[in-house]
């Protein structure tokens, strides 16, 4: 047993010697929504999984997520002299490790049956390659910044739906989602306040928006690190807190 993963092998032998083949991996639903963060904790269509069928895509994803966020929140919180006016130098982060890695993620999440995180992962590699042709700068147009505010609007309802169906996964994963929603809330306020032509309100909600958004990869970090030290089966147990027992369904009578 190993980070929660009890692997089997069964021995065959051919002409040159012995040689080892693997079984299917049983996981508990701890065990499979620790790796996948499948709501309930298990696969919706086998308790079997494969190891050298497929590697596990929700690290990759979780990676392509925290190396296109970090830079991003930092530029909100205007570190080390840069600015929201910064993004163009990353717009190619934007499109092809957010935008393109956590497409590709989501979609191999697709092919292992996992529903919530091929939705989330390939949500939000939408997010980040329509972020990649915002306009350089933005504008000032009233139109466009309220348009936008609708934008990052719907992203916090979306992200709060997230949060509920993330409580059948893990703590992390709702703490995650809890501060995304306040990320977008504060995105959607910034731009409010940049359409009705309050430059300073304005500034100031893109610093909320990237210090929750900081709150936020805190949180993501954590999960990929998780997820890297249980892909080579490091000697280290990183709790996540396990939510697959909560909120169950009743069974039928």
């Amino acid at each position: 047993m190993s980070n929660g993963i009890a692997h089997g092998h069964e021995k065959g032998t051919t002409g040159e010697g012995p040689a080892y083949a693997h079984s299917p991996i049983l996981l508990s639903p701890a065990q499979y929504e620790r790796l996948f963060f499948q709501p309930g904790g298990g696969p919706p269509r086998s308790t079997h999984f494969t190891p050298r069928q497929f590697g596990n895509p929700t690290a990759f994803a979780i990676v392509s997520y925290l190396l296109t966020l970090t830079p991003t929140v930092c530029m909100l919180m205007r570190w080390d002299g840069s600015a929201p006016t910064s993004f163009p130098g990353i717009i190619g982060v934007f499109y092809f490790i957010g935008g393109l890695g956590m497409t590709v993620g989501g979609i191999m999440e697709w092919v292992m049956g996992n529903t919530f995180p091929f939705v989330v992962f390939s949500s939000f590699g939408g997010f980040w390659r329509i972020a990649s042709a915002f306009p350089d700068g933005g504008t000032n147009a009233a139109t466009f910044n309220h348009g936008v505010q609708l934008y990052f609007t719907f992203w916090a309802v979306m992200c709060f739906v997230y949060f509920l169906a993330a409580l059948r996964t893990n703590i992390v994963f709702v703490y995650v989602f809890a501060t995304l929603v306040l990320t977008f809330a504060f995105l959607a306020a910034a731009y409010h306040e940049a359409g009705v032509g309050n430059a300073t309100k304005s500034l100031m909600f893109l610093r909320f928006a990237g210090a929750f958004g900081f709150a936020n990869i805190t949180g993501g970090w954590y999960l990929g690190i998780v997820l890297i030290f249980a892909a080579v089966e490091m000697p280290v147990f990183l709790p996540v807190g396990d939510l697959s027992g909560f909120l169950k369904k009743k069974k039928a009578e």
